[in-house]
This record gives structure tokens, C-alpha cells and sequence, in this order.
């Protein structure tokens, strides 16, 4: 099988009272040899965080030398407050205090896929809303779409 070089899929982790939680057997399976067990793990936007095997990480921090604002390139890592985490020998990651307070995780974390081999933590309660409020949207989208005409076998002029 090839390598994948994103993840894919999403999953659902509990929180212990240490901050270990363990890393979804979904994302396990997708690395690689290369990819390792250690990871970065930084603030992200809306209040969640992004985990990174680490080499994504250097292509981001790569990336993010190439901002020719060198001011907000710097403001940007620095708000990043990133940090190494290791898999430990039950496939668990210690989630820093200050990370599980900054995305309210301590109830539940959502592992989504996100850019390459990345992933977005959740607020478990929070993704399921903001899926749930997707989906009802799209699905009243897709409803008008099969009411309108064209799609129902008829013409435009039905309308």
C-alpha cells in the first residue's frame, strides 16, 4: 500500500484526570516508520489545538520562514507555544495543562484530520455542534437542490 500523506478521519479520545489520552488507533495505523512516535502539539485557532508528526511540523515551520513579514511571522510561532509530545508504551499522549485549559478538552478530545499529517483537537462537544449545524445546512441545501426542477426530471422553466 502507498504511504499516505495526510491522515484521514476523525475520532473521539477521553481525557484522564493526568492529561493522557490515548492516540486514536485510526491515526496509529496511518504513520509510518518515518513519521515516529513524537509529535508537536501547539495552539491553533478557535480554541483548538493541532498535532503534527513532527516532520510536518518542519515543513510548516518552513513555511512559516518564508512569511516575508518577519514581525508576524514571529508573533505567530511565538503564539503557537509549541510543544514536543512522545506516544508512551500504551500508545497514550500526556496533553499539556496548559493545552487541555486553552481547548477545554478535559471532557473529551476530537482527533479531526487536518492538513498533511496533522490534526486538529476539538472540544468533543464543540465538534459535535459544529457538525451537527453543518450538516443541517447542507442537508436544507441539498433539499432545495432536489425540489428544484432540473434535478426532479423537469426544466428550468418549472421552476
Amino acid at each position: 500500500m502507498n504511504e499516505l500523506k495526510r491522515f484521514i478521519g476523525h475520532a473521539k479520545a477521553a481525557v484522564d484526570g493526568k492529561g493522557r489520552c490515548a492516540f486514536p488507533r485510526e491515526f496509529r495505523c496511518q504513520l509510518t516508520p518515518e513519521d515516529g512516535t513524537e509529535f508537536v502539539l501547539t495552539y491553533w485557532a478557535e480554541n483548538k489545538l493541532r498535532l503534527f508528526v513532527r516532520r510536518e511540523y518542519e515543513k510548516f515551520m518552513d513555511e512559516l520562514d518564508q512569511w516575508s513579514d518577519r514581525k508576524l511571522a514571529e508573533q505567530f510561532r511565538l503564539t503557537l507555544r509549541s510543544t514536543l509530545v512522545e506516544l508512551d508504551g500504551q500508545n497514550r499522549i500526556l496533553l499539556p495543562k496548559d493545552k487541555i485549559l486553552y481547548a477545554n478538552l478535559a471532557n473529551g478530545v476530537t482527533f479531526v484530520e487536518y492538513r498533511g499529517k496533522s490534526l486538529e483537537l476539538w472540544n468533543t462537544d464543540r465538534y459535535d455542534a459544529k457538525v451537527a449545524a453543518e450538516v443541517a445546512e447542507a442537508q436544507a441545501k441539498f433539499d432545495d437542490l432536489c425540489f428544484n426542477a432540473v434535478f426532479a426530471g423537469g426544466s428550468n422553466d418549472q421552476k
